[in-house]
């Protein structure tokens, strides 16, 4: 069980982590510790927590905050809250952010082992549901769905164990398939409706991906590489989405062939008289411009500015910057606020979006990539900023700037 603490007390860490070292015939694992909220939530890579052991009174952002916060990003870590108040409404408010125990301070050995044990519990529960034959097989065609959008865009390296292991779990071992690309400016909300009429009536099993700016992305799973018409599935597009401007077409006898043809047809799309002389759709802009490094704010915001611009790529928090230009996290936070109308961790995302759209722009550059090289620890969490900020998913944006090169 990976466990990560966060409690502004260095005593508490210390103490937690002594213990969890002590009991070695437990699979316990610690695998980082925090004294801010801030800096855990946007430094940790929470695909590889099980556990986490918080305080819930931490100056800024609290306990329950950043649990609130797990939660609206759609992280399920366990939860255990350590706390040097025993007062009804905290435990109350832990429970009702699923927490697995409620532990107050000082913390006996006994009370932790017991929480630690029925957290080993729970995850034990949800590994045996998550490899129930039902609970593959109810989910099959969602996760069928996530493996070939990984492999159409490449979004993460994948073993080539894990491969083999999901082919044959998939049972496409001895299948063929067809890639077809179309940009509608028809509306989005039409595509389940084709996709549901395209199974119908060509009898295949499809897969769809589409984006904000109109493009589709579609895999066809065939018996025979030939067993595709891309005729039929044009005229049922152009009847149900009212408006298809371009559409292209390719076959595929392996999957490891998927991402270049994709790219081999975005080349043709763009390069089309028909996209060509399409007007480009707006993008959304972030939420506010960047302030620029100028000579009006004070030293600590500029500097602080300064060291997020240079050191975007490494991990970065208001606990790491306050150290770095000397003044207290939350008198920095403030002064950061009032000068320059952003919170410092949006202005570090914002940045960093900003990074990732210029690479972004070069195909060759994979989205797992971009991720590790604008300075985030998880593609998840990136793709979820990078969509709040720009209004489009990296991959959507990617698809965008095919459709509007010219467009920023």
């Amino acid at each position: 069980m990976r466990i990560v603490v966060v409690d502004d007390e260095t005593l508490i860490c210390e103490g937690l982590a002594n213990m969890l070292a002590a009991q070695k015939g437990e699979d316990w694992r610690l695998s980082a510790v925090y004294n801010d909220t801030e800096e855990a939530l946007e430094t940790c890579d929470w695909d590889r927590v099980d556990l986490l052991l918080l305080d819930i009174n931490m100056p800024g952002m609290s306990g329950l905050e950043m649990v609130e916060t797990l939660r609206e990003r759609g992280w399920d870590t366990l939860v255990i809250i350590i706390s040097g108040y025993a007062h009804f409404e905290y435990a109350r408010a832990a429970m009702l952010n699923k927490a697995v125990d409620y532990i107050v301070k000082p913390v006996a050995s006994d009370k932790l082992f017991a929480a630690l044990r029925k957290a080993q519990g729970l995850l034990a529960e949800r590994s045996a549901e998550r490899n129930s034959r039902l609970f593959i097989q109810a989910n099959m065609d969602r996760l069928m769905r996530e493996y070939f959008s990984e492999v159409l865009f490449e979004t993460r390296v994948m073993p080539e164990d894990e491969k083999r292991s999901l082919v044959a779990s998939f049972g496409l071992a001895d299948k063929s398939y067809a890639l077809l690309v179309f940009l509608s400016a028809g509306k989005r909300e039409s595509i389940p409706t084709l996709m549901e009429a395209a199974r119908r009536e060509l009898k295949a099993a499809l897969y769809c991906f589409p984006s904000e700016s109109g493009l589709n992305a579609v895999i066809a799973v065939c018996a025979e590489s030939g067993d595709f018409d891309p005729g039929v599935f044009r005229a049922l597009a152009q009847k149900l989405t009212g408006d298809v401007v371009w559409c292209g077409f390719a076959r595929a006898d392996c999957l490891d062939s998927l991402n270049a043809l994709y790219f081999e047809l975005l080349e043709q799309m763009r390069d089309s008289q028909a996209v060509k002389s399409l007007q480009p759709r707006a993008l959304r802009g972030p939420d506010a411009d960047l302030p620029a490094t100028r000579g009006d704010y004070s030293p600590p915001v500029m500097r602080a500015i300064q060291l997020i611009r240079q050191d975007y790529a490494k991990p970065l928090s208001l606990t790491i910057l306050s150290e770095k230009v000397c003044v207290h996290p939350t008198y920095l936070s403030n002064l950061f606020k009032r000068q320059t109308g952003l919170a410092l961790i949006d202005y570090i995302n914002h940045y960093r979006v900003e990074q990732a759209k210029r690479l972004l722009e070069d195909p060759l550059n994979k989205i797992y990539w971009v991720t590790e090289q604008v300075g985030f620890a998880n593609q998840r969490y990136f793709s979820q900023v990078f969509k709040k900020i720009a209004g489009l998913t990296p991959v959507e944006y990617r698809s965008y700037r095919y459709v509007h090169p010219g467009q920023r």
